[in-house]
């Protein structure tokens, strides 16, 4: 009897539906953040097990639905050997505002399963630095002016305090700024560089925060070292330069070998201080 009894607790035990199962097949779904700004990358990601352990190689139906309901991705992604599965697409200008559904689901072995999440899509104002110079190239002793704006959800913000830091070809600080915007978002700054200054690319770069954002924007421009003595204007101080001068010696306006390029000093006459200057300049280049 009591032999008997034993064989039908294991019977039962074997019929009941915790043994008889299968192991449960799994998926999840994630998404990097819980909301987005228009224009961002929307990252999705999960996992599929069975049983606790990761699955490879499994193919994954996903599909994201608008506020609306309208499908707007339909993919089929592969699990990699961490049995994770990854997709990531941009929200463009006109994508709807309001919450999106993810919709997944796998099968494996004759079992299926599914899963969801969702994200929110909001109107996230941004926060815009521009910075500018007003030419590409100066010259030493030449005024320098960099402008720029900052605005806020396209609309300019004044006072707001804006970080300049002017740096050589070095990249050496050479000018550290705190402007003040105008009332229409606007500042601005000018400097000079002297003769002693390095020549090459100046970089500029500007921030400004607002509302916890930050931002940043960054231009160039060129110093470029004036060579009065480039009588031809072909960037190097040569023979070329010492011959045009040596031509128009002693030549003032009027006379016929008078070459006005050559009058490095502007004084009206061709003579030994303009010949002094090509000489001292000789061999340099721009």
């Amino acid at each position: 009897m009591k032999f008997s009894l034993l064989w039908l607790l294991i019977l039962l035990f074997l019929l009941s539906p915790s043994v008889l199962s299968h192991p449960p097949l799994e998926i999840t779904v994630y998404t990097s953040k819980s909301f987005y700004g228009l224009g961002e990358r929307v990252e999705i990601y999960g996992e599929v097990t069975l049983d606790g352990v990761p699955l490879e190689n499994i193919m994954v139906a996903l599909e994201v639905r608008d506020p609306l309901s309208n499908s707007i991705i339909t993919r089929t992604v592969e699990t990699n050997s961490s049995g994770v599965y990854t997709l990531s697409f941009s929200l463009d200008s006109e994508s709807l505002l309001g919450t999106y559904t993810v919709h997944v689901s796998c099968s494996y072995d004759g079992e299926n399963t599914s899963n969801s999440s969702s994200f929110d899509v909001e109107h996230i104002p941004s926060l815009v630095l521009t910075v500018e110079t007003s030419n590409e190239a100066y010259k030493p002793g030449e005024t320098i002016v960099i402008f720029g704006n900052v605005s806020y959800d396209d609309s300019p913000i004044q006072r707001i305090l804006v970080a300049i830091e002017v740096q050589d070809p070095e990249g050496t600080p050479i000018v550290i700024r705190v402007l003040e915007t105008s009332e229409q978002g606007n500042y601005e700054l000018t400097l000079q560089l002297t003769s002693e200054s390095e020549k090459g690319e100046y970089s500029v770069h500007a921030s400004a925060n607002y509302k916890d954002k930050k931002t940043t924007a960054s231009t160039t421009f060129q110093l470029q070292i004036e060579l009065i003595a480039d009588i031809d204007g072909d960037g190097v101080v040569d023979i070329v330069d010492l011959f045009l001068a040596a031509r128009a010696w002693s030549t003032s306006p009027g006379d016929p070998r008078w070459d006005p390029r050559c009058d490095l000093d502007g004084n009206g006459v061709i003579n030994i201080i303009d010949l002094y200057l090509v000489a001292r300049d000789f061999g340099k280049k721009i």
